[in-house]
């Protein structure tokens, strides 16, 4: 108990001083586009060892504060070892199509907060459900739905003089809880937000 009671002091003493530094500069809602580029671990990650994403992000300000409401969702995919190709052979009447690896691929839908803390840098966290939409699931997962989360540790840059837009990049983790293990992944990621 003394623990939690430690933590939970320490995240109002930093929610206050990153109040105090913003109530000036409160930050403005966002819409955000973003890709995502990293390694998969866990159960899944000797099968599809890649993954990556893009996504549409929504960030809400709330009130004079340095926390924000945010709204994700995208597409997210692991690629087999030795990648995937697509091609084609043959001329006219009888030419076919070829595929070689596999893709396991998601749609995420999260919500989450997301805090400021020593100016430019924030910690933020999401979770929600993934939709699989791989053609045949069952090769890639036991679930259609599955719980996902996502917290993340990055540093936002500015990339124009009048603040309309910024670069948010972060280093994250998603889980995609499955009996099992699941997918999962460490990635870099980038969000070019522009202010609504």
């Amino acid at each position: 108990m003394k623990k939690f009671s430690l933590i939970v002091a320490i995240l109002f003493g930093a929610v206050y001083c990153a109040s105090a530094q913003y109530y000036n500069n409160a930050p403005t809602a966002k819409f955000g586009i973003g890709v995502s580029s990293g390694f998969a671990t866990g159960a899944a990650s000797g099968v599809f060892p890649e993954a990556g994403g893009i996504s549409l992000n929504l960030e809400l300000p709330i009130d004079k504060s340095p926390l924000s409401f945010l709204v994700s969702t995208g597409y997210t995919f692991y690629v087999s070892g030795g990648g995937y190709s697509f091609d084609y052979y043959g001329y006219g009447y009888g030419a076919s199509t070829y595929v070689s690896g596999d893709v396991a691929s998601f749609i995420p839908v999260e919500a989450g907060l997301k805090l400021r803390f020593a100016h430019r840098l924030f910690v933020e966290g999401l979770a929600g459900v993934s939709f699989n939409v791989n053609a045949y699931p069952s090769d890639y997962t036991g679930k259609a739905t599955a719980l996902i989360y996502s917290p993340g540790l990055g540093y936002s840059f500015p990339m124009d003089y009048n603040g309309r837009s910024n670069l948010d990049l972060s280093l994250n983790y998603e889980n995609r809880q499955e009996p099992g293990g699941g997918y999962s992944q460490v990635a870099l990621k980038a969000i070019w937000n522009f202010k609504l």
